[in-house]
């Protein structure tokens, strides 16, 4: 009868146990890396998309200042250069004539019609600025949140790779 070489089969054992547990480990330590460099990713991908959303509203604002000054300098040359206008400028001087003369127009039928009706009066401010402003802490407050749940989600992956690699490196009884 054949002996069985019990001591070898044991060490057979005891190096696939130690090949799985080192397999086990590498595989743990791959998903853990992966996890937290795609937290990573995320959390910088909304860090950038906040900053992104708070560049495009200065420009914006930046925009509609401009916006406001062309105005303010084309009423002031009007202003100054109505009656005596240089002919590049004779076609929209004349065009801003007409349209005061007819605003005036409605304006006295408006004001016709008021003196008919009773003065109701309904205020309405808005203020975009701060709705811009509003936008903009909202959009940094997301990217924060973000950012944190990226944090908590690499800070599972390496507990979990702990666990993982404590169990398997965890003696036999």
């Amino acid at each position: 009868m054949a002996s069985i070489d019990f001591e070898n089969i044991l060490q057979k054992v005891k190096d696939a146990a130690g090949s799985v547990a080192d397999f086990t480990t590498k595989t743990a330590k791959t998903v853990a890396n992966k996890s937290t460099e795609a937290a990573k990713t995320v959390a910088g991908k909304a860090q950038d998309t906040a900053k992104k959303t708070k560049l495009n509203a200065q420009i914006a604002a930046q925009r509609e200042s401009m916006k406001k000054k062309y105005t303010e300098l084309g009423k002031l040359y009007y202003e100054k250069y109505a009656g005596n206008t240089d002919p590049d400028f004779a076609e929209p001087v004349g065009a801003i004539e007409t349209a005061l003369a007819d605003i005036a127009a409605k304006q006295a039928e408006l004001d016709a019609l008021a003196a008919e009706e009773e003065d109701v009066e309904i205020e309405v401010e808005v203020e975009p600025d701060h709705i811009v402003d509003d936008i903009e802490d909202t959009v940094e407050a997301e990217a924060e949140a973000a950012a944190d749940a990226a944090e908590e989600i690499a800070d599972e992956a390496a507990k979990a790779f702990d666990d993982a690699a404590s169990t398997v490196n965890k003696p036999q009884e």
